[in-house]
């Protein structure tokens, strides 16, 4: 497509190469490990795809967009269907669509599943404030279909972060919006929108199966998390191991040692990329909020197309916190 270097990707593409020399040089303690070995293709892998979406997008940004939007509702779309129909257990397809009762359509793990659907759900979301989204009835059922998707993942994290991340979305359009009349529009339709999902939700409650799930899912902090050798007690007590690793301890040594994974993608930055990794990624994180904001506010043509996309970035880096994500394609695609 004749992609064209801009300059505007130097801190993107500096703090990326770093993060990755990171992973490469604490990979080099344990190299007979074909599993850790792969762990670097793949960072590598990711950190190349946010390049390429960010030439690409930089280039022509509003119909590329346009494009990229398109290409993911309908996605979004085929893997909530397929979860769906994996929860109805159609065709006797639970065993393959679900794992442990929670929807995952074409992905192997529910939490990456319904994080996936948080950008194209609120690209969806933001056409219909703006009044932008074409063939409303169709989309109105794409978005429906995303969000059963992402309600029957129960993952906890997704559902924050969809939360946060459209709320956010909203406050901007609403704020950054020159017109009265679309703000108007904006409050009328969050309202609609808000006691529609509220009466869904309740519909879905009342079916004792459901309920039972998601009383389960919906707790902040569940048994494995609490305590020394739970999810947080493991990442304090990397901490002081950590400062003593330059080098880190290498890509998936850290469920080695503590049994699990880190299920954080800040502490997973310093144990399997080093201190070079650590540092960059938290760099990359603090330039993209940054430069986010910035894109955010200035009066641009694709000033929306900036807003639908920061808003489910932060909320996406702020759930690293929480759980791995440093291998998550649509973080990347979001990065770029």
């Amino acid at each position: 497509s004749g992609l064209k270097i801009s300059p505007a990707i130097a801190p993107l593409l500096l703090f990326l190469l770093f993060y990755n020399l990171g992973a490469f040089l604490s990979y080099l303690q344990i190299v007979e490990d074909a599993k850790a070995r792969m762990f670097v293709v793949t960072s590598t892998y990711m950190a190349v795809s946010a390049v390429f979406f960010a030439f690409y997008v930089a280039q022509d940004p509003l119909p590329r967009m346009v494009l990229i939007k398109n290409a993911l509702v309908v996605a979004a779309f085929i893997a909530a269907a397929l979860g769906l129909i994996g929860m109805a257990n159609v065709a006797r397809l639970g065993s393959v669509l679900t794992l442990y009762g929670r929807a995952v359509g074409t992905f192997k793990d529910p939490n990456v599943f319904a994080t996936f659907l948080l950008l194209p759900g609120v690209m969806l979301v933001q056409g219909f404030l703006l009044g932008t989204q074409r063939h409303k009835l169709i989309s109105g059922f794409g978005l429906l279909v995303i969000l059963g998707g992402l309600f029957f993942a129960f993952s906890r994290g997704a559902w924050i972060s969809f939360i946060f991340a459209s709320a956010m979305m909203t406050g901007l359009t609403f704020i950054l919006s020159p017109s009265k009349q679309m703000r108007g529009r904006i409050i009328f339709i969050t309202i609609v929108g808000m006691v529609g999902i509220a009466i869904l939700i309740t519909l879905l409650l009342s079916v004792d199966e459901i309920r039972n799930q998601f009383l389960d899912r919906f707790t902040l902090v569940k048994s494995y998390d609490a305590g020394e050798t739970g999810r947080f007690g493991n990442q304090l007590n990397s901490i002081p191991l950590l400062l003593q690793r330059p080098l880190g301890f290498g890509p998936f040594q850290f469920n080695l040692i503590f049994g699990e994974d880190p299920h954080n993608a800040y502490v997973n930055a310093f144990s399997s990329y080093g201190w070079l990794g650590g540092i960059s990624y938290f760099l990359l994180v603090i330039t993209t909020i940054i430069i986010g904001f910035k894109s955010v506010l200035m009066r641009t043509p694709w000033q929306n197309a900036a807003i639908v996309v920061f808003c489910p970035l932060f909320t996406t880096m702020c759930q690293g916190v929480q759980i791995d994500t440093d291998h998550w394609r649509h973080l990347y695609l979001m990065l770029g």
